[in-house]
C-alpha cells in the first residue's frame, strides 16, 4: 500500500464527470436536505492552498478544544496549525522529518480532557503528543503489526476516561492505549464481517465512550462499545440516503449524533446514535457549502460541524446554528417568564456586556457574560430547568466566544 492518499483512492475521471453532471442537475435545489433546524447552515470558511500561515496543503484531521480553538492536521505541509475561536491563525508546529516533534504526512488529530493533542503521524507510523502550544510531550509506535505498532495509522480519537484509539489502517484494526501510550487491546482484521475492516480511515468516540469507525472500503460505519465489542453497522455502497462511497471521516456530537464525511459523494451525512439517517448536505464543487474530497469532520462543544477538505480546495468549512447576539440573548431571557428578580439580574448583566462592547471593551463584555454564566449554572434546576439553563449557557458561551471576532 502506497503511503497517504494513493492515486487509486481518488474518484476516476468518469466518476468525477458523473458527479459534475449530477451537481449541474441539482444546481437549483437546496444543498441541505430535510434539515433538523431551519437555521442550521454555513457559518464560515478559511484556508486555501499554500504554505503560509492559515493556508493548507490537503488538510485532513481536525479537532476543537474546550476553549473553542481549532487544530488542523495540515497533511502535506507536515505541520499542525492552530486557530483561535474566531478562526484566526494562532500558531503552527512541525516540519518534515522523523525526529521528536517532526511529522511525515500527519492525517489525524485528537484532543483529551486536559487539552493534550494526539497526532497520527501517518508515514512515521507513530502517535505524537503535544500540549496546546505545540510543545512536544511524547510518542509511541513504530512500523509493524505487533501490539502497539502501526502500518499507516490514519486517525486517532480519545475516550472520556483517557482512552486513546488509533485507526491502524493498513493493519485493518483499531488499537486502544492509555493516555501514556501503554497498549490495552486491539480488534479487527481484514474482511467484511461484523467487526472486520477494509482500510479503516477514521475513528471517533461518543458521549458514553462508544467507538465509531469509518470502515472506508466496506463503505459503512461500525459501532463498538469501549472494549471493542461489536454493536451495530450501517451503510453500503451507493449515493442514496445512508449509503456511502469511501467514507473518510466520522465525528460525534454531545447528543450522540454521528456525522460522516461521505468523501466520494462530496457530502456530509448525519445519523442518530442508532445509525438512522437524519440529513445530508453538500455537492461537488468549490463554492460555499460544496465539497471536493471532504477528508475530515469534527464537532465542537456547541455541536457545530467542521469539515476539512483536502486538495484542491484545501480549506475548512464550518456549519451550525448562527451565533446569538447579546440583544438576542436578552430577548430569549425575557421570553422565559422567569422570576422577576432573577430575570432582572440576568438582563442587567447582558446590558452591561452590550454597553462594554459598544465601547470596544471586549474584555469587560466577556467578564459580564462570565458573570451571567456563573449565575445560570448556580440556578440550574432551581429558578429555571436544567435543560433551559443548558440551552442558555450554550448560547451565552457562543456569544462570548464571538466577542471581538470579525463579522
Amino acid at each position: 500500500m502506497t503511503p497517504a492518499y494513493p492515486a487509486g483512492w481518488q474518484p476516476t475521471a468518469s466518476i468525477r464527470a458523473a458527479a459534475l453532471l449530477l451537481a449541474a442537475v441539482l444546481a437549483a435545489a437546496l444543498l441541505f436536505a430535510a434539515p433538523a433546524s431551519a437555521s442550521f447552515g454555513f457559518i464560515a470558511t478559511w484556508g486555501g492552498t499554500g504554505t503560509g500561515p492559515g493556508q493548507f496543503n490537503s488538510p485532513s484531521g481536525i479537532v476543537t478544544d474546550s476553549e473553542g480553538n481549532v487544530y488542523v492536521a495540515d497533511t502535506f505541509n507536515n505541520r499542525i496549525q492552530a486557530f483561535d475561536h474566531c478562526h484566526e491563525f494562532a500558531g503552527q508546529w512541525g516540519t518534515f522529518g522523523s525526529g521528536d516533534g517532526q511529522l511525515n504526512s500527519p492525517l489525524g488529530v485528537a484532543i483529551d480532557s486536559l487539552d493534550r493533542l494526539y497526532v497520527a503521524d501517518t508515514n512515521n507510523n507513530r502517535i505524537e503528543v503535544f500540549d496546546p502550544s505545540g510543545n512536544y510531550i511524547g510518542k509511541w509506535g513504530g512500523f509493524g503489526s505487533g501490539d502497539g505498532q502501526f502500518r499507516l495509522p490514519f486517525d486517532v480519537a480519545t475516550g472520556p476516561n483517557g482512552e486513546v484509539y488509533v485507526a491502524d489502517t493498513d493493519n485493518n484494526r483499531i488499537e486502544e492505549f492509555d493516555s501514556a501510550g501503554s497498549f490495552a487491546r486491539k480488534w479487527g482484521g481484514f474482511g467484511s464481517g461484523d467487526g472486520q475492516f477494509n482500510t479503516p480511515f477514521a475513528v471517533a468516540t461518543g458521549p458514553q465512550g462508544e467507538v465509531y469507525v469509518a470502515d472506508t472500503f466496506n463503505n459503512r460505519i461500525q459501532e463498538f462499545d469501549p472494549a471493542g465489542s461489536f454493536v451495530r453497522k450501517w451503510g453500503g455502497f451507493g449515493s442514496g440516503d445512508g449509503q456511502f462511497r469511501s467514507p473518510r471521516g466520522v465525528a460525534v456530537d454531545s447528543q450522540g449524533e454521528v456525522y460522516v464525511a461521505d468523501t466520494n459523494n462530496d457530502r456530509i451525512q448525519e445519523f442518530d446514535s442508532a445509525g438512522s439517517f437524519v440529513r445530508k448536505w453538500g455537492s461537488f464543487g468549490s463554492e460555499i457549502e460544496q465539497f471536493h474530497f471532504a477528508a475530515g469532520v469534527a464537532t465542537d462543544q456547541r455541536d457545530d460541524v467542521y469539515v476539512a477538505e483536502s486538495f484542491p480546495n484545501s480549506r475548512i468549512q464550518l456549519f451550525g446554528e448562527p451565533r446569538p447576539t447579546i440583544p438576542e440573548l436578552t430577548e430569549a431571557v425575557a421570553a422565559l417568564g422567569l422570576p422577576q428578580g432573577f430575570e432582572r439580574s440576568l438582563e442587567a448583566k447582558l446590558q452591561a456586556a452590550q454597553a462594554a462592547l459598544d465601547r470596544g471593551q471586549t474584555g469587560s463584555a466577556g467578564n459580564s457574560i462570565g458573570a451571567l454564566l456563573a449565575e445560570l449554572e448556580a440556578q440550574s434546576g432551581k429558578q429555571l430547568s436544567a435543560e433551559t439553563a443548558g440551552d442558555l449557557i450554550a448560547d451565552a458561551q457562543a456569544a462570548e466566544r464571538s466577542l471581538g471576532c470579525p463579522s
